[in-house]
């Protein structure tokens, strides 16, 4: 993280990435103009903005500017005549316009998460290099016509007011990874999973809290022990924020829907008691062994995992993990779940024995009260985003 001091002082010239970060900034460093040759990243995430000056433009050469967590109540139309922007977040601000002329011809990545946006301006479906659009935990009910956005992989308008799915979503010819749960046509599904007397509950109390194991966008997961019985466990704590891929709520309610499945990370009761009210489940502690097959998309891969440069399969291991995961993909459409996040960053695995379990219901939407020809569809492109990942395994296959 830069400070205003580097800036002021000239220690910035010639930056490509600046992080101006949760400093209280309540107006736009205008020294940030002098790096108009050269800047590509901009990052003013957690201040008190509420507007660019109006020749922020001058930034020829900017790539992706973050400003997540201001107070901005408008996505600032200044956005739109930058020529190079391709990736605007704007997450977790109080936006409720988005004005047509804010939308960079460029856009090829859009993140709305977690605002108060009730429409979206027609022109957005005519960036046609748009690529990953992030909208869940805002006010919508209707999408703009998407269908000329060809490109449109990753979708997220989970937590918003759709009454039902929106035609210009299931035309999309490249989607693959969409997130619709916490909607009014979910929303049954979910609550009468939650309040189901059938489901397992576990105390708080009598789980002894142990070191803290990993975290992700929706909540922590540390060590525990079952006091009753010794049992060792895991427990995810939820964050109370809602994500880009949707709500807790959502979450585990997918969760406790799906059941065990030995290829498949899914809770084994909800937590009840926590300080505070909130939400948790236990999960099974997997074995030692275990680690991700690939790290999430980076900025230049947008909806591509990245795997480590060394990974490599032998064709026996990939036919191994590949039947792993379609088997866990299977029992959760049969359940009916759809994933929605289907990546390999969400997949556990064993190098030494090709053992490999899908994780993350963050996503994940109940499918039950939708009509089955919808259904289909999304099954359809669940299988485009399995598609995608046989294909980085396969091409990763040692040829020994």
């Amino acid at each position: 993280m830069h400070t205003l001091e580097d800036l002021e002082s000239g220690a910035l010239a010639g930056a490509h990435h600046v992080r101006l970060t949760h400093l209280g900034l309540t107006t736009f460093p205008r020294q940030l103009l002098d790096l108009a040759d050269t800047l590509e990243i901009l990052d003013l995430s957690g201040n008190q903005l509420t507007s660019l000056p109006d020749d922020f433009a001058r930034l020829q050469k900017l790539r992706i500017v973050f400003a997540s967590g201001n107070p901005f109540t408008t996505l600032p139309p200044v956005l739109g005549q930058c020529p190079q922007l391709e990736m605007v977040g704007f997450k977790a601000c109080q936006i409720t316009e988005v004005p047509a002329d804010s939308l960079p011809p460029r856009l090829r990545w859009l993140i709305l998460t977690d605002n108060q946006i009730t429409s979206l301006p027609n022109n957005l479906g005519q960036r046609p290099r748009l690529q990953k659009l992030m909208l869940s935990c805002n006010r919508l009910h209707r999408l703009p016509d998407l269908r000329t956005c060809p490109n449109l992989e990753l979708l997220r308008i989970a937590s918003n007011q759709f009454t039902e799915i929106p035609a210009t979503l299931l035309d999309l010819p490249s989607l693959a990874w969409p997130a619709i749960a916490g909607n009014p046509i979910t929303l049954k599904s979910e609550l009468s999973t939650l309040a189901a007397p059938a489901q397992t509950t576990l105390s708080y109390q009598n789980l002894d809290m142990g070191p803290l194991l990993g975290q992700g966008a929706s909540g922590h997961i540390y060590r525990a022990t079952e006091h009753s019985t010794g049992r060792p466990l895991a427990i995810k704590v939820f964050k109370a924020a809602a994500t880009s891929d949707g709500t807790p709520q959502s979450e585990l309610a997918a969760g406790l829907a799906a059941g065990q499945h030995p290829h498949l990370l899914t809770p084994l009761a909800r937590v009840e008691g926590l300080p505070g009210g909130q939400l948790a489940m236990v999960l099974p502690l997997l074995p030692e062994g275990f680690i991700n097959l690939a790290g999430p998309p980076s900025f230049e891969s947008c909806t591509r995992d990245v795997y480590a440069p060394q990974t490599r399969f032998s064709p026996s291991t990939a036919q191994r993990l590949l039947h792993c995961v379609r088997s866990a993909v299977e029992h959760l459409h049969v359940q009916g779940i759809l994933h929605g996040d289907l990546y390999a960053h969400n997949v556990l695995w064993n190098p030494a024995t090709g053992e490999a379990i899908l994780s993350d219901l963050g996503a994940a939407v109940l499918t039950h009260d939708l009509p089955a020809a919808q259904v289909q569809q999304l099954q359809t492109m669940e299988w485009r985003a399995f598609a995608h990942l046989q294909t980085e395994v396969l091409a990763r296959c040692s040829q020994t």
